[in-house]
């Protein structure tokens, strides 16, 4: 691996790292900030398939494959009595880790992989949810900074361990 990879790999670690904090410390407005105005927020729904086909998710169906706006609004409720869901908010930690740089152009864009395992649980319910899966993100270099602006998660499981999916990944 050249330097300059090795350089560029510890950025966008460093990146995901901020990020996960922003998003368990609850900073939804951090976290929004390091969005790109094109980003592309998408989940496909996971599916089995025989044998070693690939990929193993839909291509046409989504847990949710949002945009800036839609992103906007989704971290605007968070802020409103509306959001039951986190009512009281869900306590989580993100643990990212096999960070590899595929793609990298110095301050221009770069396409970064990434695993997520994410613990949440909430109030008092003595039950946890884990959801673990492979983030492909796409980078723009803007202004001096990375922005995300594309996230494609693929999660571990077929049927999600959770309650609802009002959290990001």
């Amino acid at each position: 691996m050249s330097m300059e990879m090795m350089l560029a790999t510890y950025e966008f670690q460093q990146w995901l790292y901020r990020e996960a904090k922003l998003l368990d410390d609850i900073d939804f407005d951090g976290w929004f900030s390091l969005m790109h105005p094109d980003i592309q927020y998408i989940m496909p729904v996971r599916v089995n398939k025989e044998g070693v086909e690939r990929p193993d998710y839909a291509e046409d169906m989504f847990a949710f494959h949002d945009d800036h706006h839609l992103l906007s609004l989704r971290v605007e409720r968070l802020k409103t009595d509306y959001a039951w869901a986190e009512i009281p908010p869900s306590r989580t930690r993100r643990s990212v880790n096999n960070v590899r740089v595929e793609e990298y152009v110095p301050n221009e864009k770069a396409v970064v992989k990434s695993y997520l395992l994410l613990y949440r649980s909430r109030s008092t319910d003595i039950h946890h949810d884990l959801v673990s899966g492979e983030r492909t993100d796409e980078f723009t270099y803007v202004d001096g900074e990375w922005k995300l602006s594309k996230r494609f998660f693929v999660i571990d499981q077929t049927t999600i361990n959770t309650r609802n999916l009002a959290i990001f990944v």
